[in-house]
């Protein structure tokens, strides 16, 4: 709240290259007692530290985030859902209570990386607003005394939809350990699937397919430009039950519909 409800000049599209200085970063104690410039709190002292804040407050009027809504997803009444298990780097993920925003805890190194591909990730985003890239709002630190740092981003959740997600996949384009090692009866909603477990057929009209196309292409050429290799894409799957004059036949088939 207090990072995001800071007061300053209204954010502008228009930044200058200091914003983006991997050393354009804020330090700000916060005492059990309060200061003048944060409130009282019934943790114990910690210190909480922002990266290009005017970065990021840029990339969320970009991306049309209002604050206070902003806000309230991730600093509600409602408490943060962690995911089942961390990633293979070892990363732990959170869930806000409405599904819009994803956390994910961060390495040093990994927080280097972003913020050297800062620049180039705003550009992209700015010039391509169909990008498939992931929504980024907020790089932080937090610190409590004695403990280690934690770092972690602010992302856009995809699979937030009015749609239910049925099936998932994580798409590398590889076939090499790209099988998820459930059986078909183990696989739930929330079961994050594999390159050789897609067995649908996707079709588009021909102006989405190529308008598809060239994005992938965009942002395939902005990562490699970054040095990115490990990037993948995520699609979502909503079936919806095809059926006529309003009644439903025994051999109704599953339209798929892609996110």
């Amino acid at each position: 709240r207090h990072s995001v409800g800071r007061p300053g000049p209204p954010p502008s599209l228009d930044l200058k290259p200091s914003a983006f200085d991997p050393k354009e970063k804020f330090w700000t104690k916060f005492p059990p007692e309060g200061s003048k410039i944060t409130p009282p709190h019934q943790s114990c002292e910690f210190k909480w530290k922002d990266y290009c804040p005017k970065v990021f407050r840029s990339l969320r009027m970009l991306f049309k985030v209002d604050p206070a809504d902003y806000m309230l997803s991730i600093c509600g009444n409602d408490a943060l859902r962690e995911l089942s298990s961390p990633g293979k780097s070892g990363s732990f993920f959170y869930l806000t209570n409405d599904d819009r925003y994803m956390i994910k805890t961060m390495k040093k190194v990994e927080t280097k990386v972003l913020l050297r591909m800062l620049n180039a990730y705003y550009n992209h985003v700015r010039a391509f607003e169909c990008t498939l890239v992931t929504k980024y709002f907020g790089l932080h630190c937090v610190k409590l005394n004695g403990q280690k740092v934690v770092r972690f981003v602010i992302m856009g959740n995809l699979f937030c939809s009015e749609y239910m997600i049925h099936r998932r996949f994580d798409l590398k384009g590889s076939t090499f350990g790209r099988l998820t090692d459930k059986p078909e009866s183990e696989i739930e909603a929330t079961t994050t699937l594999k390159d050789l477990d897609l067995n649908f057929v996707f079709r588009l009209q021909k102006t989405w397919y190529q308008e598809f196309r060239r994005q992938v292409d965009r942002d395939c050429e902005f990562l490699e430009q970054e040095r990115i290799m490990d990037y993948s894409l995520l699609v979502g799957l909503h079936f919806t039950e095809a059926s006529t004059d309003q009644e439903q036949s025994p051999d109704d088939t599953r339209t798929p519909m892609g996110n």
